[in-house]
């Protein structure tokens, strides 16, 4: 599934009518490859995940400022830095 360029946008959710950047796309993929691996010892901690994701979405707010428009938080970072005060919660407890 994940060997063939040609057929990641068909991974992609369809209501966003291919309106994204490939780029992110890959990058996004990337990070769901790594998973997915069967060896659950070469898989990323869910802290990995986050941050990767999030520097997907930085990049994203850094171009879009650099184009002219202004930059929101988007619903990714937002899920991001939601997790991360679940966890931070979780730790003070323990």
């Amino acid at each position: 599934m994940f060997k063939d360029r040609t057929k990641f946008t068909q991974m992609a959710d369809p209501l966003l009518k291919e309106k994204f950047p490939q780029k992110g796309l890959f990058q996004a993929l990337a990070v769901a490859a790594m998973c997915l691996q069967e060896d659950y010892e070469t898989r990323p901690d869910m802290d990995d995940v986050v941050e990767a994701l999030e520097q997907i979405t930085v990049k994203k707010s850094e171009e879009k400022d650099k184009a002219g428009e202004s930059s929101k938080s988007s619903k990714t970072a937002g899920h991001a830095e939601s997790f991360r005060s679940q966890k931070s919660v979780g730790t003070e407890r323990a």
